[in-house]
């Protein structure tokens, strides 16, 4: 049975478009429940990782996994990085 095309219409819904950053890791996506979350990082290597909490992400400790978002602390002090193309 031959494939058929996606309609364009379904395929420009399905698409979205971002700017990827090239100077850090970026999160792709959250998944998993809520009492062992993980997380998807595309790493500043091009490498994609699957992360936990305690988990290390460039050098931060992984303090925090919600949804569409992780922190990352280092030093005291956490900052979040929020999943591409929003939540």
């Amino acid at each position: 049975m031959a494939q058929q095309q996606t309609p364009r219409q379904v395929a420009e819904r399905a698409t979205q478009s971002v700017d990827l950053p090239r100077n850090g890791p970026m999160l792709l996506g959250v998944f998993g429940d809520a009492r062992a979350p993980e997380a998807l990082v595309r790493l500043r290597s091009g490498r994609l990782d699957t992360v936990a909490l305690g988990d290390r992400v460039d050098g931060r400790e992984v303090v925090a996994i919600d949804d569409g978002r992780i922190a990352l602390a280092r030093g005291g002090k956490a900052t979040w990085l929020e999943q591409l193309g929003g939540r």
